[in-house]
């Protein structure tokens, strides 16, 4: 593999991994948001279950992500293979 093809496959990981972050991010900040603006109408038990959405919704979204830097880094380390 050649020299370029490993720089590019090294910067699709590097995306990824930009990628998820920004998403769990904005979930964070969704929940957040949330219990910034129904402090009192938004309990424990609504927190956890906010939280439980976001994470299948950041495990949904992430998904493709996590199988792209899997393909991406078994490429990269390939030696000098056909």
């Amino acid at each position: 593999m050649s020299a370029k093809a490993r720089i590019v496959l090294a910067a699709l990981v590097v995306l990824a991994f930009a990628g998820m972050t920004a998403i769990c991010l904005h979930s964070l900040e969704e929940i957040h948001y949330l219990k910034t603006f129904f402090p009192r109408t938004f309990t424990v038990q609504e927190a956890f279950y906010a939280g439980a959405l976001e994470l299948i919704k950041v495990a949904i979204i992430a998904l493709p992500l996590v199988l792209l830097i899997g393909i991406c880094l078994f490429f990269i380390r390939q030696r000098n293979h056909p």
